[in-house]
């Protein structure tokens, strides 16, 4: 993985890239959590969804939005930072022009983030909800996009959590006509700050994702 600057509607990205060695790979973009909580794209869960993604074969990133670390600009809004994150599509799709599958991971408000640019993206074929920002409620955006997906929470997050987690498969499932399949990690809180808690959220969604891209291979 490498250390690399994308020229961006603010401004400078900062982001870390992994190529990898197998023609055509499916690509992986990772959306951190909230700038204004301190999360950034070298945060813990950040780095385990870019390792799983990475470790089952994909060209993968992961960046700081405008404003956040050595990313030039100032903390953006929402739309600032969907500008961010459109870049960082444009990006690895341009630099992988063989590939035809891309999928987006994002944890806490980038879960949200993840489902506003894959109903701007119809090119997306998955995606990874990591403990979605349960005070995120405004889905007036979802429109019918099929596909599948996957939430995972922690069994420790609050009760609004799982509550959140249970609405929103159902809204996406209405609005969305997308199918989320759900993973309870055992014990862990939003942020999966034990090691082995955060060690099962890597396995489960590296597992989730490999079974998922290899079906999408036969269709």
């Amino acid at each position: 993985m490498v250390d690399i600057i994308i020229t961006g509607d603010a401004g400078k990205l900062h982001a870390v890239y992994h190529k990898s060695d197998a023609p055509a790979a499916p690509l992986a973009v990772v959306l951190s959590g909230n700038p204004h909580q301190k999360y950034h794209m070298n945060d813990r869960v950040s780095y385990a969804m870019f390792r799983a993604f990475m470790d089952i074969g994909f060209s993968v990133i992961r960046f700081n939005y405008r404003g956040v670390n050595d990313s030039e600009g100032s903390i953006g809004t929402t739309a600032d930072n969907m500008l961010d994150i459109a870049t960082v599509i444009d990006w690895i799709q341009n630099k992988n022009e063989d590939s035809d599958r891309i999928w987006l991971a994002g944890h806490g408000l980038g879960a949200w983030y993840v489902l506003q640019a894959m109903m701007r993206r119809p090119e997306v074929s998955g995606f990874a909800l990591v403990s979605p920002d349960p005070s995120t409620t405004d889905f007036t955006f979802l429109s019918p996009r099929p596909n599948r997906g996957l939430l995972l929470q922690g069994t420790a997050e609050s009760d609004d959590a799982h509550a959140f987690g249970t609405h929103l498969t159902q809204i996406l499932k209405k609005q969305a006509q997308i199918d989320l399949e759900t993973i309870r990690v055992k014990n862990a809180d939003a942020n999966y700050s034990q090691p082995a808690d955060l060690r099962q959220m890597y396995n489960d969604l590296k597992a989730y994702v490999g079974r998922e891209n290899e079906d999408t291979k036969l269709l």
